[in-house]
C-alpha cells in the first residue's frame, strides 16, 4: 500500500499550476462545486491569500515520495462549537484507488484531534461513492440526505451529510 509521506500547509509559493490543471479538470472536479467555474492561476492566488488570513481554515499540500497528489483542507472550524468541515481531493488521476483518500482522511482527523476539535462532517454527492467509502472506512457515520440538493448535468442528486465525533 502507498503512504503519503508528507503534508505541508499551503503557501502563496505553491505549485498552483498544477493544482489549478486539477480544479479545471471535468473529471477530477466531476463531484466538486469547482466544477462550476473556470479557475487561473490568479484567481487561486487570490483564494490562497484568502484562506491564509483565516482563522477557521487550513489547506495542506499532499505529497507522495516528493511529488504534489492533492490538497486536505480543514474548513467551516467554529472555534466556540468545536466543530470543522474536512474537504479534500487527489487531483493526481493515476492515483486514484490506491487507499489514499482513505489515509488522507486519517490524517485530516488528526489534524483536527490536535485543534482540540470534537466533531467533524463532510458531504458528497450521492452518486459519489468512492468519496463515501473513504469516509465510512475512516468510522463516519451517515447523519442525513438533502433531496435532490445539487445539480449534476440535467438531473439532480442528493447530497449525504456524514459525521465523526473524536
Amino acid at each position: 500500500m502507498l503512504k503519503i509521506k508528507e503534508i505541508k500547509k499551503i503557501g502563496l509559493k505553491s505549485d498552483l499550476k498544477k493544482w489549478v490543471g486539477w480544479i479545471n479538470d471535468p473529471i477530477v472536479t466531476k463531484f466538486s462545486e469547482q466544477r462550476l467555474k473556470k479557475h487561473t492561476l490568479i484567481s487561486q492566488k487570490n483564494f490562497i491569500k484568502k484562506k491564509l488570513k483565516s482563522n477557521n481554515s487550513y489547506i495542506y499540500k499532499v505529497y507522495l515520495n516528493k511529488n504534489f497528489i492533492g490538497i486536505l483542507e480543514i474548513g467551516l472550524i467554529n472555534h466556540y462549537h468545536k466543530n470543522c468541515e474536512l474537504m479534500y481531493m487527489i487531483g493526481e488521476k493515476k492515483m486514484w484507488g490506491k487507499g489514499l483518500g482513505t489515509e488522507l482522511i486519517k490524517i485530516g482527523i488528526n489534524l483536527a484531534k490536535n485543534l482540540k476539535i470534537k466533531k467533524i462532517f463532510a458531504g458528497t454527492y450521492k452518486k459519489n461513492i468512492s468519496s463515501q467509502k473513504v469516509l465510512l472506512k475512516n468510522n463516519f457515520k451517515i447523519e442525513g440526505m438533502q433531496k435532490e440538493f445539487f445539480k449534476l448535468g440535467k438531473k439532480r442528486d442528493d447530497r449525504i451529510l456524514f459525521g465523526l465525533g473524536i
